[in-house]
């Protein structure tokens, strides 16, 4: 029983995550590069997203700490 439960969990929470995230990507089909358009769009805009919260927290410059070549 308890080898079930082992593989069981990761299975469910992959399977709800995946529910989750499919649908902010936008529409998908069975065309992959459809998809992949969407993927990098999502992509693209965490990245930018990161980088604005970067900012906003002061965080966006090289830090200090790192020797420089």
């Amino acid at each position: 029983m308890h080898i079930i439960r082992n593989k069981f969990i990761p299975i469910a929470v992959l399977s709800i995550v995946t529910t989750i995230l499919l649908p902010l990507t936008g529409c998908f089909t069975t065309d992959k590069y459809h998809n992949k358009k969407h993927v990098d769009t999502f992509e693209k805009n965490m990245d930018s997203v990161h980088k604005d919260i970067d900012r906003v927290l002061g965080i966006d410059e090289p830090s200090s700490l790192i020797e420089e070549k």
